[in-house]
């Protein structure tokens, strides 16, 4: 299904309407399930979630970018941050905020 899911997507980002259209007619209920899944789990790999307390989104979204070429940006304002920015990636998960920071710290001093 991973597969199939990564078919979906052309080399543009959009959907591909005649792998789509295949999915709809070919795939039973239980395979319709499994291939969503697999649809998000693809659709979160191909994006880059940029949160951010302030500053100027174009110079962070440059940044970012250069980080993950060829990867969408999906840039959102969060002001529970304190400050700084977190970038999630798929698995990769950069937290360089004030909130960040104070969880870390807090786990450091609860470990002592």
């Amino acid at each position: 299904m991973n597969k199939l899911a990564a078919l979906t997507f052309a080399s543009n980002g959009e959907i591909n309407e005649e792998v789509a259209s295949w999915v709809l007619a070919n795939l039973t209920r239980s395979q319709l399930k499994a291939y969503l899944s697999a649809l998000r789990r693809e659709m979160r790999r191909r994006r880059v979630y940029v949160a951010m307390s302030g500053g100027k989104e174009s110079e962070v979204g440059g940044a970012i970018g250069e980080r993950y070429p060829g990867r969408e940006l999906a840039l959102y304002r969060d002001d529970g941050l304190g400050a700084g920015v977190k970038v999630s990636a798929g698995d990769d998960i950069m937290d360089a905020s004030v909130k960040g920071y104070l969880h870390e710290l807090l786990e450091e001093i609860s470990k002592a």
